[in-house]
């Protein structure tokens, strides 16, 4: 997890945290390559108020195509979450409605003003010049035998997704969940597609053979099974 910024001016902005997990709430910042404030892959597991956590599984179970925000109501920034001096802001939770890849979003929100505060940080990494890598790479991050996979982001044309998976790979320990390990897919490439985005789904198997990696370590086979798609994006990820 890098925190380091390179003092490029960023407005203070609002940020959308897209939801995911029931009983440890876990939430992905949505990001922009073309804002500088907004450049960021960040994944949080949340400490929400007990009725907001309520409000946001009902409001799933009644509107499963629709997906979950925490959204501040006072403008900031992103680096001091990554640094460890922010750990709590006012925000308000949002329903999320979208249609076809992105094109159009409704954002409404379903709650009061509330204090979203972070338990932990599991990564925060600002972009950079990295090249496309060879093959699909995923953020792993869950708690418990819930377990979700973010698609690691560098540079356009990308695409964002966010998916929850079926169960925990066999191999996959709960320090793997809690560090974000990334896992790669060999059979599917991801090298920028000539410079077009993806326009569809990549993962539309139900298992695909990957490797975690876990650091300096050799990469560990396991097995994801994609399920529940939590996010989807390809339109201002690429703006």
């Amino acid at each position: 997890m890098s925190t380091r910024h390179d003092h490029e001016h960023e407005d203070p902005s609002v940020h959308s945290f897209i939801l995911s997990g029931r009983d440890t709430v876990f939430g992905y910042h949505l990001a922009m390559f073309g804002m500088a404030e907004h450049r960021y892959q960040v994944v949080v597991e949340y400490d929400l108020p007990a009725d907001i956590v309520d409000t946001y599984l009902k409001d799933q179970a009644e509107r499963p195509a629709s997906w979950h925000a925490v959204r501040n109501t006072a403008d900031m920034v992103l680096p001091p979450i990554g640094e460890g001096t922010v750990t709590e802001y006012p925000a308000r939770l949002d329903r999320v409605t979208q249609t076809g890849n992105g094109e159009d979003r409704i954002w409404e929100p379903i709650s009061g003003g509330f204090t979203a505060r972070i338990r932990r940080v599991l990564n925060f990494r600002r972009f950079g010049e990295e090249p496309f890598p060879p093959h699909l790479s995923y953020l792993l991050y869950g708690a418990g035998d819930e377990v979700h996979i973010a698609h690691r982001l560098v540079k356009r044309p990308h695409f964002e997704q966010i998916l929850t998976l079926r169960e925990v790979p066999d191999g996959v320990t709960p320090d793997d969940l809690a560090n974000a390990f990334e896992v790669s897919i060999p059979s599917v490439p991801d090298d920028g597609h000539d410079g077009r985005p993806w326009t569809s789904r990549p993962l539309p198997e139900r298992n695909y053979p990957a490797l975690l990696h876990r650091g300096k370590a050799a990469p560990v086979p396991i097995t994801l099974a994609p399920d529940d798609e939590r996010w989807w994006n390809i339109t201002t990820l690429n703006a």
